[in-house]
């Protein structure tokens, strides 16, 4: 009786477990289409719109060489008119959805997503399949788009961190394709083409390269059936071969930039493992940790020391991370007291917290904003 009585509370929980996972994975649905196009469905009843995400596997990795910022060029000409569809209309289309659409361009994807309203399902998936068929990518829209681009690089190389991380990549990650970010260069630009953008889409925008999310309010068989129709039609195309990435060694080295900040920045930076990486995880948590306001590096500010600090990931790719400390000091005062009291508490934290010395002890930076 005992036994019984110990049983039935056992499975009632483990069915109370099932339960959800059940229901979850009835809620997903995976499939790779015949051109290769890999599609995950999910429903989420919650509200009633749905997403469209498509996401590229050509990004900052894949810009030629001498050409950073191909990647971010094209996902911004995307926008400027696909297959049978300008620009205009495209934006009027959203514009009377009341859809929410954008995109971005990383280091090692470049996403293009949409939300509207569940019943308009139909509309959005037309509008990305067409863009998916061909992108426009004329000289005069190419020409016409350069300038609000070009904008966007003089406005990020105007911030001061922006510009340390740039220079800082330099050597954390030369001879790769991380050296260059994704946002791209006003040179780079100034020597593109809409025929060198056109290459590009041809290159790297097939479904074979690509991975389509939906998710919302939605039927997910119905959803797959009309994905099929759509994006199925859709000839695959030969992909290049991906870049490699072989990081090389970090050697050490300091060195300072101007900038019209009303105070002084110090930065001691790592090159850290990235997202592919086993110990990724454990990253985060140590960032976390360390830019905690319970940490030793936060007690800085309350000793007088230092009127801000931070500590946290600056760039995440899947080969390598980067990471720093930051601490902030009065212009015209000496940051090389703080740099060393800076390295000091994180040599501590190499030296006292189990399987992190590796990580922390790699390399490190120092600038002076």
């Amino acid at each position: 009786m005992q036994r019984r009585i110990l049983l039935i509370p056992t499975v009632l929980l483990i069915a109370g477990v099932a339960a959800p996972q059940e229901q979850m994975r009835e809620r997903v649905v995976r499939a790779t289409l015949e051109n290769g196009l890999r599609v995950v469905i999910v429903r989420d009843p919650l509200a009633p719109v749905v997403t469209i995400e498509e996401n590229y596997l050509a990004c900052g990795n894949e810009t030629p060489a001498g050409f950073p910022g191909t990647a971010h060029a094209q996902e911004h000409m995307a926008f400027r008119g696909c297959a049978g569809l300008s620009a205009d209309l495209i934006a009027e289309i959203y514009a009377q959805l009341g859809g929410d659409q954008n995109a971005d361009t990383q280091q090692n994807i470049t996403q293009y997503f949409v939300t509207v309203p569940a019943q308009d399902l139909e509309v959005a998936l037309r509008l990305d399949s067409a863009c998916m068929q061909d992108v426009q990518d004329s000289q005069e829209q190419w020409s016409e788009e350069r300038g609000g681009i070009e904008q966007k690089v003089a406005r990020d190389l105007s911030n001061p961190t922006y510009k340390f991380i740039t220079r800082l990549n330099e050597d954390l990650f030369i001879g790769t394709p991380y050296l260059h970010d994704a946002l791209g260069t006003k040179d780079s630009f100034d020597a593109t083409t809409g025929a060198m953008l056109k290459k590009y889409f041809q290159y790297w925008y097939a479904p074979n390269n690509a991975i389509l999310v939906i998710a919302g309010d939605i039927d997910p068989a119905a959803t797959l059936a009309r994905v099929k129709q759509l994006y199925g039609p859709i000839k695959q195309r030969p992909i290049p071969a991906h870049p490699e990435i072989h990081l090389p060694s970090v050697k050490a080295d300091s060195f300072t930039l101007d900038s019209n900040l009303p105070y002084e920045l110090v930065f001691v930076a790592f090159r850290m493992p990235g997202t592919s990486s086993p110990d990724f995880a454990a990253t985060r948590i140590l960032s976390d940790v360390i830019g905690s306001q319970r940490a030793d590096l936060y007690r800085l500010i309350p000793l007088g020391k230092a009127p801000g600090t931070d500590f946290g990931l600056a760039e995440t790719y899947p080969k390598a991370s980067v990471s720093f400390a930051l601490a902030a000091v009065a212009p015209g005062t000496d940051p090389a007291p703080i740099a060393a009291e800076t390295k000091t508490i994180l040599a501590s934290y190499a030296s006292t917290k189990r399987g992190q010395t590796g990580a922390i002890s790699s390399s490190s930076y120092k600038t002076r904003s």
